[in-house]
């Protein structure tokens, strides 16, 4: 189970899926939001289930934003010992993931939307509505030539600067490569 708390995660989720034959299920469903109150709940309801893989996608920015940091810190300590549970965050968006796929950064972002206009830069017609994100070509295109691998290696190194240096409050930093990661490991093993 991939969750994914906002309609951009989902749409790139599903697409993904869609893609590369990833074998999992997005919730919620597509135009509604899960939120970090609501997230534990649901991770315990889908390990009591059976679960045996959850992928938690986040916005860090708006767990800043609400001021949920110490619950996102719990709630990353409360799973870090199951293997059944990756929390995949990203400061501020998970535009910087997409941002990676074409070049490195590590420039401060002052909000969500200054992240776009730079991916805009990149896809000039990224867009957030719903028309945009519900076609599979602008994943398709993300993750052409190598681009996913590109963006991989650039998380890596930036999360290696995060942990070993003193960063400012609005770093950039993502984690869904390691998601992804977690997707292929699987679909090697189902295939």
């Amino acid at each position: 189970m991939v969750l994914g708390d906002g309609q951009t995660e989902q749409f790139y989720l599903k697409h993904l899926k869609t893609l590369f034959g990833y074998k999992y299920k997005v919730f919620p469903s597509l135009f509604s939001d899960i939120t970090i109150e609501c997230i534990e709940d649901k991770i315990d309801e889908l390990l009591s289930g059976g679960c045996n893989l959850i992928v938690y996608f986040t916005d860090y920015d708006i767990i800043v934003k609400q001021d949920k940091q110490t619950k996102f810190r719990e709630l990353v300590y409360k799973y870090r010992n199951f293997n059944e549970v990756l929390i995949c965050e990203t400061m501020p968006c998970i535009e910087f993931w997409f941002l990676l796929h074409y070049k490195k950064t590590t420039r401060e972002f002052l909000d969500a939307e200054d992240v776009r206009r730079e991916l805009e830069k990149f896809i000039n017609s990224y867009s957030k509505s719903k028309s945009f994100l519900c076609s599979t070509k602008w994943v398709k295109d993300l993750s052409s030539d190598g681009r996913i691998k590109t963006a991989t290696k650039y998380a890596e190194e930036i999360m290696t600067q995060k942990e070993n240096q003193e960063v400012g409050k609005h770093f950039p930093f993502t984690r869904v490569h390691k998601g992804i990661e977690r997707f292929e490991q699987i679909h090697k093993i189902v295939i």
